[in-house]
């Protein structure tokens, strides 16, 4: 069949003839315009004549589409589809794949690939291979593995366009044959409502393995914007059981239209943590446990009993444990806490600065300074009121005399030194005291009774 001129043609069609079928072919070929590139342009083809039928349970066949040992450049397209009379390969597959490669295997821009549709039931049957070189029969090809033992029936569809000569035209189907197919064996795009980004099987209706970059146009900057409701609304991330039906808890907010009244985690109706953006009030259900520091402005713990624990998470030695203050230069200002298993200190700086207060587990305190109190109140035993007794032995006067002439001081009363070496014990003391002044009410009855002799009847 070629082209021929017109008044060959008129030959083939003259009265009482009948044109061959190469005749009839020359006539097609000579109108048809085959190599006019405006009509048939040698940068795109198709090809949509392939069908084939994969034999009735047998598992793991396949068939290649071999394209030839050629230059392939450009975009190419592959499209297998089933019938509605074989349940099983109801639906369609589309595969881009993009690609530089000369002969020879001689690939410069290695293919890259994605799935432009995929649904219906195909999909569990059907799964389309990148272009690849056979280096047996020396081509490249595609190949369609059959992930399914059924005996279904699928039409295949090739498009190629290209700077170069489209090639798929004179691409030819291979022999049926076995062939196992190992890891992905499903296309998705789309499927079942699920939208996948860098993952061929997203299992949410948007499942994203990876970063996610928001632009800055948003209002909300380098985050996530979740647009609420005119009335009352519930909006946040929530983790859920394995099989999706149950809330396990998650990071939430409660409010009216542009305005949030509540933050909480966890459940609505059992929240571990709520935060108040009114009040700039926070609420724990449980205790709280901090590992370094706590900085505050401002702290209130609300309960029946409030209590702060400052636990011991380990044990290598050491006891100190407390509040430590800082000025807004950083600089330690007070410390109050435990330096010791059985001491509690008020200090300047840290713990071990200057300390002002120390109490032992044994109830002894010390205080640096001076102490100032409204009342004292002091509990010891014996009084000082044994003096009353018939037989206290007071001294007489002229033994008191000579004792404080000899010690310049009171009996029973440390001496000035004494006092300065060692301190005072309030309680100690005090009855000392308390004993001098009941001892010289005695001395003054005493003379009193004197006195009253010596007078004149």
């Amino acid at each position: 069949m070629a082209k021929k001129e017109i008044t060959v043609l008129k030959e083939y069609f003259k009265a009482g003839k009948r044109p061959t079928e190469s005749q009839f072919g020359d006539f097609i070929d000579s109108f048809a315009h085959l190599d006019d590139a405006n009509i048939f342009s040698p940068n795109y083809k198709e090809k949509s004549n392939f069908k084939f039928v994969f034999p009735e349970q047998k598992a793991d066949q396949a068939i290649d589409v071999l394209l030839g040992n050629v230059t392939i450049h450009g975009c190419l397209e592959i499209e297998v589809a089933g019938f509605y009379n074989f349940q099983n390969s109801v639906g369609t597959i589309k595969k881009q794949i993009v690609i530089g490669a000369f002969n020879d295997n001689n690939i410069w821009r290695p293919p890259v690939s994605r799935i432009i549709e995929a649904s219906g039931e195909i999909v569990d049957n059907i799964y389309i291979s990148d272009i690849v070189w056979d280096n047996t029969i020396k081509q490249y090809k595609i190949t369609i593995y059959h992930t399914n033992s059924r005996g279904n029936e699928y039409v295949v569809r090739l498009a190629h366009q290209s700077t170069a000569n489209a090639v798929v035209d004179k691409a030819v189907l291979s022999d049926i044959y076995t062939n196992s197919l190992s890891g992905q064996k499903k296309h998705y795009v789309h499927y079942n409502e699920n939208v996948g980004i860098k993952t061929k099987k997203p299992v949410a209706p948007l499942d994203v393995q990876g970063k996610i970059l928001f632009d800055t146009e948003s209002p909300v900057i380098g985050g996530v914007a979740i647009r609420g409701y005119d009335t009352m609304w519930a909006r946040g991330y929530h983790f859920l059981s394995s099989d999706g039906t149950q809330n396990a808890g998650g990071f939430a907010a409660v409010g009216v239209q542009d305005k949030v009244n509540l933050y909480y985690i966890g459940k609505y109706e059992s929240k571990v943590a709520s935060f108040n953006p009114e009040n700039n009030h926070s609420a724990f259900s449980g205790n709280i446990e901090v590992a370094g520091e706590v900085k505050s402005q401002s702290q209130r713990v609300f309960d029946y009993s409030p209590t702060i624990y400052l636990d011991r998470s380990v044990d290598y030695g050491g006891y100190t444990q407390g509040i430590q203050t800082r000025l807004s230069n950083g600089t330690n200002n007070w410390f109050f806490g435990n330096a010791h298993e059985d001491t509690f200190v008020v200090s300047t700086g840290s713990y071990d600065g200057g300390r002002q207060l120390v109490v032992n587990r044994n109830g002894n305190a010390a205080f640096k300074g001076k102490v100032e109190a409204k009342d004292f109140v002091v509990s010891t035993t014996p009084t000082a009121d044994h003096v009353f007794a018939a037989d206290y032995k007071l001294r007489k006067i002229d033994e008191l005399e000579k004792f404080i002439s000899e010690k310049n001081h009171l009996p029973e009363i440390p001496s000035a030194k004494e006092m300065t070496d060692s301190g005072l014990s309030v309680g100690d003391f005090q009855i000392k005291l308390l004993q001098k002044i009941e001892e010289l009410t005695l001395y003054m009855i005493s003379m009193k009774k004197e006195i009253d002799v010596l007078k004149p009847n």
